[in-house]
């Protein structure tokens, strides 16, 4: 059986894309007037078609394009995808909302392993996020830390300076964040060790609140005492109330 949550093809990340879009198509009149656009949801799924083509080329190696274009291009998907899930949250489709995740976690990797930069970084994190906390087997939450963090290696200088770190719902901060949860609740203390790492470099001022509730949690579990080993080690480098 395959650990892997998500399918990083783009064949089914295009599947997932027209579930949600058949979705919205269906409320199309409410869609319209959200988008003040008589045209609007069909122009969309019709973009997103066009776009789900060109991208199976690239994976096909039957197209290629210059390192410009290509982040071009896949900024233009993720953005396609946000509008898609603004009109989702809007029209109040409740039941698509773990399809949405999927499909911008997948998109997230896809573009990632692309090569390309990502500077827009919401909706994925906020994919990871959803199905992080809905996914319980240690295996998958592995998978998921290890997908995010190909993810995180492809954002751009600009998300990475973090500079904005007022917002504490910032994408960067978000998505980091849930790939600390993923490798705590893998029970991975090799995982842990790498993830912690990388994030004492990405979000130095979170790592003593973070590592403190993940120890307050283990302490209500049945947790192996390797992976409360891997906690305390962090927590006497990143002690809480210690300047940063």
């Amino acid at each position: 059986m395959s650990t892997h949550v998500l399918k990083i093809e783009i064949d089914a990340i295009s599947d997932l894309a027209l579930e949600v879009t058949q979705s919205v198509l269906a409320q199309s009149e409410e869609a319209e007037s959200i988008m003040e656009d008589p045209s609007g949801p069909l122009a969309l799924a019709r973009a997103l078609s066009d776009c789900f083509q060109i991208a199976g080329a690239l994976e096909q190696e039957a197209a290629r394009l210059e390192q410009d274009q290509l982040d071009e291009f896949c900024a233009y998907g993720l953005d396609l995808m946000d509008r898609l899930a603004f009109l989702v949250r809007k029209l109040e489709i409740m039941d698509k909302q773990d399809v949405v995740a999927r499909m911008f976690a997948s998109m997230g990797v896809w573009v990632a392993r692309r090569g390309a930069t990502i500077d827009n970084l919401a909706g994925t994190a906020d994919g990871f996020g959803r199905i992080v906390n809905a996914t319980s087997a240690t295996e998958g939450l592995r998978d998921l830390c290890e997908r995010m963090d190909e993810v995180i290696e492809a954002a751009s200088l600009r998300l990475q300076l973090d500079e904005d770190r007022g917002d504490a719902w910032r994408p960067w901060r978000v998505i980091n964040l849930n790939a600390g949860v993923a490798a705590t609740r893998s029970l991975d203390p090799e995982l842990m060790e790498r993830t912690f790492a990388k994030m004492e470099r990405r979000l130095p001022a979170d790592m003593p609140g973070f590592l403190a509730d993940g120890m307050r949690q283990a302490a209500f579990q049945n947790v192996p005492e390797a992976v409360r080993d891997v906690l305390r080690r962090h927590m006497e480098k990143w002690p809480a109330g210690a300047p940063h």
